[in-house]
């Protein structure tokens, strides 16, 4: 649908609206573009200078009504939300570290994993309501995530602890040890089923862990062989893992880093469903709702620029072969 190239400096973090109609790319240089979908004609452009210093983007993430983006930063000592039509800002959240943002489906709420703590956010007031210090016993969490029912929020830490917590009390539910951890760079995204009885993790080179959360334990292992050099692409895939409405399905990237994949988890079968042309992909972002997928890649197979901007229409059915 969409092919943008030449881009610099380094592109860093994407997301994609749930309509599909606005894709946003961060980069290494603190820029915040939105540009439309499928025009690529730019709708905004901003710095991110929280207190004039600037900071390279880690994350970028929209509301389920596509009316606000949120960036983070790994090192950042804050968290901003933006207007997603105009760029205007709206928030400066001082939350430190942030590697992972959750709407809630349906309130005016958004979680946020900031270092050890889970950090509870009242949207139209753009301020921290309430916070769960040492959530992991004091491990950095590194995703979040609420189920689409509203009921549950998940989280995972970097040494691969998953825990459900009933929403809104924020009382602990379940609590799963993912085998092996998420390998050396923790996990990246974080995806739940409808009402929580699913989650699933991916780690920095791609494996993708899935949890039966009613039985407490883990489900399935699917492997992974990353193809980006040294660090493996994942490192940014914050939207990377999505479940179809059954929760019998996962979309994840592919096992080569260039495209997506298709996971059926009662059989541990796993589908192809796109594969680019370049050497790998350092991002992606799925918007189901939209059947749509965005992707960030280098120039060349060392990780280079210029870099390109791919979004993709998803053609697929979720139906056992």
């Amino acid at each position: 649908m969409l092919e943008i190239t030449g881009l610099q400096p380094v592109v860093n973090a994407v997301a994609l609206s749930p309509n599909g109609s606005l894709v946003v790319v961060g980069d290494f240089d603190d820029d915040l573009i939105a540009r439309e979908v499928p025009s690529g004609a730019e709708r905004w452009k901003v710095r991110v200078q929280p207190g004039r210093e600037r900071r390279r983007i880690d994350g970028v993430f929209f509301s389920p009504d596509a009316s606000l983006v949120v960036t983070t930063g790994h090192e950042a000592q804050t968290l901003e939300v933006w207007d997603a039509a105009t760029g205007r800002s709206v928030a400066v959240l001082d939350i430190a570290r942030s590697r992972g943002v959750a709407f809630h489906p349906s309130e005016r709420v958004l979680a946020v994993a900031g270092a050890a703590t889970i950090h509870v956010v009242d949207v139209d007031r753009g301020q921290v309501v309430r916070t769960l210090p040492n959530a992991h016993a004091g491990d950095a969490i590194f995703a979040i995530a609420f189920s689409a029912d509203g009921q549950t929020l998940a989280t995972v830490s970097g040494e691969g602890s998953l825990k459900l917590w009933n929403w809104p009390a924020l009382v602990l539910r379940s609590s799963t040890t993912l085998s092996g951890g998420l390998e050396a760079m923790s996990p990246v995204s974080l995806a739940l089923t409808r009402q929580g009885t699913r989650a699933a993790s991916n780690g920095i080179y791609g494996r993708v862990h899935v949890v039966d959360t009613a039985k407490g334990r883990e489900e399935r292992v699917f492997a992974n062989v990353a193809q980006a050099p040294n660090h493996g692409m994942h490192a940014e895939l914050r939207y990377s893992l999505a479940f179809t409405d059954d929760g019998n399905w996962l979309f994840a990237p592919d096992s080569h880093d260039r495209g997506l994949r298709i996971l059926h988890v009662p059989s541990g079968k796993t589908y192809p469903v796109l594969q680019g042309e370049g050497p790998f992909y350092k991002a992606v972002a799925l918007a189901l709702p939209a059947s749509m997928v965005a992707f960030l890649r280098p120039g060349d197979d060392q990780g280079r620029g210029p870099y390109g901007l791919d979004v993709w229409r998803l053609n697929y059915q979720a139906a056992p072969r």
